[in-house]
């Protein structure tokens, strides 16, 4: 701690380990207990109300690792929480998005079956049973092809139900997710993969840069589901101040003065 380098990179990084925690206090009193209490919900409702939900999970497990040693699941889940927001967003503006989700969710239920008995078959000396995924496929192969026809007509094996790797996804969405992309997603990746990249030959503080770097990839993945979830499922129409109060969310962490509190406070009507 008498290294000031040291220092100073644990102080930026502990404000943004903070502003993920206050916008889990925005989602849980603003977002989450509306969305709860929904009483019927349509299958497309349901794909945004799943990612959402993992979106949180993810978010409540990265609250429990704040410290440097922590950098690679730190990385990991920064990762998948923007992976997460893209689809939210490519929920909103696909049409009948929410069609290929779910049929590309069963479509891999079928490949991993279809794997595990063709292994199976190829190695009989294991010890496998394989009656359920062959259940699985008497059951669903010809419905879950028929769609795969339907959508992916030039793909046999889509990786995504978008039809698009993640590059491509950002690149059609445009700002902030294809800059997000090119620049935070890639700067954690190599803590997420194998390989000696950016973890031999660096100052130690470099670890605890690399984690501020990912909780700040995590709010910027994090607000953008938000936002998607509030125009989704009309948020703002009970709660003309939601917008202000994810504002404030963001920013209080870096408040400086309680003078500047006091003004996010009263915009966000506090």
């Amino acid at each position: 701690m008498s290294d000031p380098a040291i220092a100073d990179a644990i102080s930026n990084t502990d404000r943004f380990y903070t502003q993920v925690k206050s916008l889990h206090g925005f989602d849980t009193l603003e977002v989450r207990c509306v969305i709860n209490n929904l009483l019927t919900k349509t299958q497309e409702e349901t794909c945004y109300l799943a990612t959402y939900i993992r979106t949180v999970g993810n978010i409540e497990s990265l609250l429990q690792f704040n410290a440097s040693k922590d950098v690679q699941a730190i990385a990991m889940i920064a990762r998948a929480l923007f992976e997460l927001a893209v689809d939210l967003r490519l929920l909103e503006t696909t049409p009948l998005g929410w069609i290929k989700m779910t049929a590309h969710a069963d479509l891999e239920k079928l490949r991993l079956a279809a794997r595990i008995i063709a292994f199976k078959e190829a190695n009989p000396s294991v010890q496998t049973d394989t009656t359920v995924y062959q259940k699985y496929i008497e059951q669903n192969s010809g419905r879950v092809t028929g769609l795969r026809r339907s959508l992916w007509p030039k793909d046999k094996t889509p990786k995504h139900w978008s039809g698009l790797h993640l590059g491509d996804r950002c690149a059609k969405l445009g700002a902030p997710f294809d800059q997000t992309y090119a620049e935070d997603y890639a700067r954690v990746s190599w803590y997420a993969h194998p390989g000696l990249t950016g973890v031999v030959n660096v100052p130690a503080e470099t670890f605890i840069h690399v984690c501020g770097y990912a909780y700040h990839l995590a709010v910027k993945s994090y607000k953008e589901s938000l936002m998607t979830m509030i125009r989704v499922f009309k948020l703002s129409a009970a709660n003309d101040h939601i917008g202000a109060r994810l504002d404030a969310a963001l920013k209080l962490p870096f408040t400086d003065a309680p003078e500047q509190v006091e003004v996010l406070r009263k915009r966000a009507g506090l």
